[in-house]
């Protein structure tokens, strides 16, 4: 019995850090901006494939990582600025944009590698055994990065001076120009942020699962799930979610089949949301 929760616990942990650091990145922008970015799956899954295609031309596995990482920060920044900035005034337009730009990235992906899922490598290997589970090093890292990740950008964004403007801007954008601050400057900051999260999130996801062109779909489903519950714009709140939402995926996973998995997770938002419809941060527009 002991070794089935320290399974379900340590399991739920690496998925909640995971979807930890997607979902933030997505409420990041979303609480700066007021942009849906549904490109925000895509750069989860091309980070993985950027590093895994450096690594066939013998580059350093930590180089390739470190790569991806920023790869998908200059990603994500290019698709802001050519196919959502010209139009964010227009909300519904950027949706379908940027979801367009989602679609184009995930078949040009599937024309290059094909559908089947790819893994990169762990950059640590061995296991530690608790209690007779045996959980891998590499699933520990993964929990220990996105949780150091989350704690820098929380010092980052109310510490910083260029974290200060960001929580100006999207306290209030108008004032935060009338006092001299570059909107579109942090814009692009914040949208850099989001995307290097969202790399992050990919490339730890890819070394514990096979990473396939589809799974962008899944990380925007999960992590627009996720913004949902936690509340809108609530970093925070997709912090407190993901982990609830992870704990109950693994939950489902081991005692009724992964294919009750999504239903469950989406069956538990609806009826928090319909107890508290702003979600659990939330506040009312």
């Amino acid at each position: 019995m002991i070794e089935e929760v320290i399974r379900v616990i340590a399991f739920s942990l690496v998925i909640s850090g995971i979807w930890a650091l997607v979902s933030s990145g997505f409420t990041l922008i979303f609480g700066v901006a007021r942009i849906l970015n549904f490109a925000h799956g895509s750069i989860f899954m091309i980070s993985a494939y950027f590093a895994i295609t450096l690594l066939k031309y013998n580059i350093n596995p930590i180089l390739s990582f470190a790569a991806g990482i920023i790869f998908s920060g200059i990603v994500g920044v290019l698709i802001y600025k050519v196919a959502m900035s010209p139009i964010k005034e227009h909300k519904i337009m950027v949706i379908i944009v940027s979801l367009a730009v989602a679609l184009l990235i995930e078949q040009i992906v599937l024309n290059l590698f094909g559908e089947h899922g790819i893994s990169f490598p762990s950059l640590i290997r061995g296991y530690q055994e608790v209690f007779g589970v045996k959980i891998t090093n590499m699933r520990i890292l993964a929990f220990v990065l996105a949780v150091l990740t989350i704690f820098l950008l929380e010092i980052f964004i109310n510490r910083t001076r260029i974290g200060k403007m960001i929580n100006a801007v999207a306290q209030d954008m108008e004032a935060a120009k009338l006092i001299g601050i570059d909107v579109e400057r942090i814009y692009t900051i914040t949208v850099f942020i989001s995307s290097i999260l969202a790399g992050l999130g990919g490339l730890l996801y890819s070394q514990i699962f096979a990473i396939t062109p589809m799974a962008s779909l899944k990380a925007l489903i999960y992590a627009f799930a996720i913004v949902i519950l936690g509340g809108l714009g609530s970093v925070k709140g997709s912090i407190l979610a993901s982990f609830i939402i992870g704990f109950i995926i693994v939950l489902t996973i081991t005692f009724l089949g992964a294919r009750w998995s999504e239903f469950i997770m989406l069956l538990t938002i609806i009826a928090i949301l319909i107890i508290k419809p702003t979600g659990l941060f939330g506040v009312e527009e």
